[in-house]
């Protein structure tokens, strides 16, 4: 084994313990640091990698055993041999249940120290190999977590929350280019920041520099060596690490992760394990982008054939974008998770998209249609289902818009389900456009007034409609008068 990278922190208040026992570990190959109590100590180990601990337990002030509370406290995971002059088992047991790797009595040949702290260092070494295959395991699953996450604010909520737990940060921001080509904040650990404070300049100043440098940067407290340019850490934050997020073709944002005052540094591993979850993370990012702009660009085109429908049915203007209005109130009044909400607006704007396909003449005929000229109408449903289906990312709406017309009771068109077997969105779908068509003019009848249509709703509750919806539609409406 070599010794060269390996750091001893020998504490007592006996210089010339401290002395002899250095001097021998020095020429044993390893790096040695002294403190002369226990508060000295905490100091090096928040300031520098400490591999090793080698304390007398009875010391001015604190002590041994209170250096090993206060390491344990603030979750510093270093091998601690104890050492003492006055041994009684009590105090060795103490040492032992608050985490000390082993207890020696004074005096002590200095091969046992020797012998000690080489089966330490080999422990240490095996606990960092199984947490490093902990969060290789981890990161495999979180990636896949990632990769499946199709919401923006989902996914930017999941990386962040994966990377502070990764990496055991106290906080962290994750900052993205918005469509203007500005860095702004996408998430915040909000448990221990506000988002104010990471708007302070010397974090903005630090995502700027990693966004140009495109490399990853680590700064810690009290450091001389900072990139120009950039302002010292507020004096409540030990240590930062930051990582650049980089697509194929360009940087798209900076990942910035800290540990408070008083906490051990970050790790090799830990800027290793967060490096790696960045450039899963940055390309499922980059592909959720992708994804909500090719879907943009499809509900542009769908919006426009949706236009064209109105256009050729002169009453039928704004049906579409009312509609739509109501869906998404209630879809909120009724407790819909956010992205059954998204479902549920969109199939409102597009569920009458069929009627591209049906003649203008019956559109905007002004006198009662013959049965006929109805049939005509009744295929707009599945035309519209039909349209949309070929649309990938709009598949999902398609038994909303081929259902929006059945009736709770039966007997609606297209296919005549009833009850539960109708499609909840389409359930919703069918109060909203009905109640908005009651209230609108059409080339038959001027529009109804709003308390003649909420009688025809209550008439229709569990006949035409599901009468929890016509309820909460209802409820809605009353709220707003």
């Amino acid at each position: 084994m070599t010794n060269d990278s390996k750091h001893i922190l020998i504490v007592d208040d006996e210089t010339s313990i401290c002395e002899i026992l250095g001097q021998y570990l020095r020429k044993k190959g390893y790096t040695v640091t002294i403190a002369e109590s226990g508060e000295r100590a905490l100091e090096i180990v928040r300031s520098l990698p400490v591999d090793i601990i080698v304390t007398d337990i009875k010391m001015p002030g604190m002590s041994g055993v209170d250096l090993l509370k206060q390491l344990k406290s603030e979750g510093i995971s270093i091998p601690v041999l104890m050492t003492t002059g006055f041994p009684t088992l009590d105090t060795a047991i103490d040492a032992l249940k608050l985490g000390a790797y082993d207890y020696l009595t004074k005096p002590f040949h200095l091969e046992e120290i020797n012998e000690k702290v080489k089966r330490a260092i080999l422990k240490k070494q095996m606990e960092e190999e199984n947490l490093l295959f902990s969060r290789l395991v981890s990161l495999h699953e979180v990636t896949k977590i990632l990769a499946s996450t199709q919401e923006p604010p989902d996914l930017n909520n999941k990386f962040l929350d994966y990377s502070l737990k990764m990496s055991r940060a106290d906080g962290g921001v994750l900052l993205l280019y918005d469509y203007t080509g500005k860095l702004t904040i996408a998430e915040t650990s909000r448990d221990n920041f506000d988002r104010s404070y990471w708007l302070e300049r010397s974090f903005v100043a630090v995502a700027k520099w990693v966004a140009s440098q495109g490399e990853p940067l680590a700064l810690e407290a009290g450091a001389r060596n900072y990139p120009a340019g950039l302002l010292p850490l507020p004096v409540d934050i030990q240590s930062l690490i930051a990582f650049p997020l980089k697509s194929p073709t360009r940087t798209i944002g900076v990942l910035i992760l800290v540990r408070t005052a008083g906490k051990e540094l970050f790790s090799n591993l830990d800027v290793e394990i967060v490096n790696v979850l960045s450039s899963q993370a940055s390309i499922s990012i980059e592909n959720v982008r992708l994804y909500h702009n090719i879907r943009d660009n499809y509900l542009k085109t769908i919006r426009a054939f949706a236009l064209a429908v109105e256009a050729k049915d002169e009453y039928t203007h704004g049906h579409s974008e009312n509609v739509m209005k109501y869906t998404i109130v209630l879809a909120k009044h009724l407790g819909l998770p956010d992205s059954e909400i998204e479902l549920v607006k969109y199939a409102g704007l597009l569920h009458d998209i069929g009627k591209i396909g049906i003649s203008e003449s019956i559109l905007n005929k002004a006198a009662k249609l013959t049965s006929q000229e109805f049939d005509e109408i009744k295929k707009h449903p599945e035309l519209g289902a039909r349209i949309i289906a070929d649309v990938p990312s709009l598949k999902a709406l398609v038994p909303m818009v081929l259902h929006h017309h059945e009736y709770y009771s039966g007997g609606g068109y297209p296919m005549g389900i009833g009850g539960n077997d109708i499609p909840f969105g389409a359930r919703i779908l069918s109060v909203s456009d009905a109640y908005e068509a009651m209230t609108s003019d059409r080339p038959y009848r001027k529009s109804l007034p709003q308390q003649i249509a909420f009688s025809i709703l209550k008439q229709e509750r569990g006949k035409q409609f599901d009468p929890d919806i016509v309820d909460a539609f209802l409820e809605i409406m009353k709220q707003k008068q």
